[in-house]
């Protein structure tokens, strides 16, 4: 990504609480339905990855590190394309249902009929094809349902409400791990029950949310050459989301480095029985919870209070960089869960504190769901770097290198702190 030295100033969007509250109706009662629906949608988008592990190794155990990871990595190249031409056509919907409606129900549909495929199955290769599908469709509706918080809320409010969802995400995370791990021995469920949960707990937001309906007029024209050709956001006209864009790709190089591989890490490092490690999973996410709990809120609230992005963001990655050295030296369990807990202050101050920065530098507030869905890319693009590269790195040195992955996480994640003083007019 080339980005030029000239960055033109971003100022914070101007709060009009008024014009929100006629279109999307009442903010308050909207952040309720986000909330209740992310109970649900954090489940299944935090647990699937869990779940397809735990299917790979209980289908082919000696082999699960290499299918497992080129699953992964197919999986998150189709949402590379997928998602932001998801996203673009979401703001382009004029459907009666609203923009964001249709695109979350659609989704969670063929979701749910791909993890019945998964379950059903004990072949490798359609287990792996059946996750793909599921994933993109999975992370579709995901993002649909995500924009609605950001143009739906006000923005002097929207880091506390980021972190309220970032607080579901942690607590998702450890009932998703204890979930999949309870389910091992039941594969229909293991894939499918975090997605029947996320359309349990998505109903009242798909019934009661006033999702605005727009005319044609009032939405980008659908130019399918200028669909395509517009997908990006080119960094040079708007440097501000170059930096950060690139910045959180950095940090989610990070999270997928631990998020992908903890789970053999238990199995090859620990010794942790498959039967037991979605327990463990669970355990570290539980230990991890209260402490998520005080920085997902706290820091969304302070961040809010002293109108500050940048330095809370720097610092999370320092913490998640910190975390990562201490896990690649873990020697047992325990210390492996004190590095566990540091990582989630970090995460949780940086999906908190950073998806409100996101918001800040946005270049055109049409094409919210299209540009929110680029930089959930930058998320998504370690999501196939990360096991591209993970089984030649953790076989130098006669295999299970986790230190050589980790610490070199780290680093990236550091470069990406570095980039925060590249953003300009956003404290």
């Amino acid at each position: 990504m080339t980005i030029s030295d000239e960055a033109a100033v971003t100022t914070e969007p101007v709060d009009d609480s008024a014009a929100i509250t006629a279109e999307f109706g009442s903010p308050r009662k909207t952040i309720g339905l986000v909330l209740v629906a992310a109970a649900g949608m954090y489940v299944m988008a935090m647990s699937m990855s869990t779940a397809l592990s735990l299917r790979i190794a209980s289908v082919a155990p000696d082999t699960k590190d290499v299918i497992y990871s080129r699953t992964v990595s197919v999986g998150a190249l189709l949402m590379l394309v997928v998602i932001p031409i998801v996203g673009a056509l979401s703001d382009r919907t004029t459907s009666r249902f609203g923009r964001r409606r249709p695109w979350i129900v659609g989704g969670l549909a063929v979701a749910l009929v791909a993890a019945l495929f998964a379950g059903l199955s004990a072949n490798p290769l359609i287990i792996g094809a059946a996750y793909v599908v599921l994933v993109t469709a999975m992370q579709a509706a995901f993002n649909a349902y995500a924009v609605i918080p950001v143009e739906a809320v006000p923005d002097a409010m929207r880091a506390r409400v980021m972190g309220i969802m970032g607080l579901f995400g942690a607590l998702a995370y450890s009932g998703g791990s204890y979930l999949t791990g309870a389910l091992v021995g039941q594969p229909i469920l293991l894939m499918s029950a975090p997605i029947l949960l996320a359309v349990l707990t998505a109903l009242p937001l798909l019934a009661l949310y006033r999702d605005p309906v727009k005319a044609k007029a009032e939405v980008p024209a659908l130019d399918v050459k200028a669909l395509v050709g517009g997908l990006l956001v080119n960094p040079r006209k708007h440097p501000n989301f170059g930096w950060t864009w690139l910045a959180r790709m950095l940090a989610g190089i990070a999270m997928a480095s631990l998020l992908t591989y903890f789970v053999y890490y238990m199995i090859d490092i620990l010794q942790v029985p498959l039967t037991e490690v979605g327990a463990k999973a669970g355990l570290l996410t539980l230990i991890s919870a209260p402490i998520s709990i005080v920085f997902f809120t706290g820091s969304g609230w302070l961040s809010d209070k002293v109108g500050s992005r940048k330095p809370f963001v720097a610092a999370a990655a320092g913490l998640m960089a910190l975390a990562l050295v201490l896990g690649a030296m873990a020697d047992s369990f325990t210390s492996f869960a004190v590095a566990w807990c540091i990582f989630a202050m970090g995460q949780a101050i940086y999906l908190t504190v950073d998806l409100a920065l996101c918001a800040a530098v946005l270049p055109d507030a049409k094409d919210a769901g299209k540009d929110m869905a680029v930089f959930g890319l930058a998320l998504s693009i370690p999501n196939i770097i990360v096991p591209a590269v993970g089984p030649t790195v953790l076989a130098i040195g006669g295999g299970g290198n986790y230190a050589l992955l980790w610490i070199g996480a780290a680093v990236l994640c550091l470069v990406g702190a570095s980039l925060m003083p590249l953003i300009r007019g956003v404290r």
